[in-house]
């Protein structure tokens, strides 16, 4: 169980950062022996606090930011995106995982190396909408590699600032992991025990990335974050495929 605590507190931190938490939380409760659908919806449903931490931290960023749209987007995708899981065998997406990784990750390194720049100013356009509810969609579906992919959308989107990209990211996340703990809570699936457990060290990881943030050089945090993708995506080929 010590272990299971220092996972998660190194989960909090990485999901503030860049995200991808749950790749070290859900290992370590597979290896507890607990079922992939009840590790999935435990560590989703745990890492709430984290991102609730995380972005209590940097929340200043969004004051002037379309709020309510993000409200109605993150709750509704996340919602939705839980119930999906609920229907099916979370084992089954041990093969996607990797390539979703891969995806955002190039997506988001593509955005890095384009003249045009990924800032902008912090507008909800009518194409992010779709965009934005798909990625919401993911993080209460699975939420594997969930910050990557709000970043490299916001980026896509130019929507904001790096920083307000970074609070967009950590607002979804916070909202669409709220919504799963209903869903999944209703449906049975969380692991209490150990779920409590990750929750105190997402909490104190949260807060831990949310300060670090702002003493780390945007481009740098960008290019860790396509390197961290990658790297993800790398291993779960190798242990997933081979």
């Amino acid at each position: 169980m010590i272990e299971l605590l220092g996972w998660s507190l190194l989960a909090g931190v990485v999901n503030a950062l860049a995200g991808g938490g749950l790749f070290f939380t859900l290992p370590a409760l597979l290896a507890l022996g607990i079922p992939s659908t009840s590790a999935v919806a435990t560590a989703s449903v745990a890492s709430w606090p984290g991102y609730m931490s995380a972005y209590w931290g940097i929340r200043k960023h969004l004051r002037t930011g379309p709020l309510w749209a993000l409200t109605v987007i993150g709750l509704l995708g996340g919602g939705l995106g839980a119930l999906a899981l609920v229907q099916f065998d979370a084992s089954s997406f041990n093969y996607l995982v990797p390539w979703l990784l891969l995806a955002v990750s190039l997506l988001y390194g593509r955005q890095l190396l384009s003249k045009a720049g990924f800032e902008g100013p912090l507008v909800l356009r009518r194409r992010a909408w779709p965009l934005l509810f798909g990625g919401s969609f993911y993080g209460g579906f699975f939420g594997g590699g969930l910050g990557v992919f709000l970043m490299a959308l916001t980026g896509q989107l130019r929507m904001g600032s790096n920083l307000q990209q970074h609070a967009i990211k950590l607002y979804l996340s916070m909202l669409a992991s709220g919504a799963t703990i209903v869903v999944y809570s209703l449906s049975g699936l969380v692991y209490w025990q150990g779920g409590l457990l990750l929750a105190v060290g997402y909490l104190a990881g949260g807060k831990l990335g949310a300060r670090l943030l702002a003493w780390i050089n945007p481009k740098l945090l960008a290019w860790s974050i396509v390197t961290f993708g990658l790297g993800l995506s790398g291993y779960y080929f190798i242990r997933f495929y081979l």
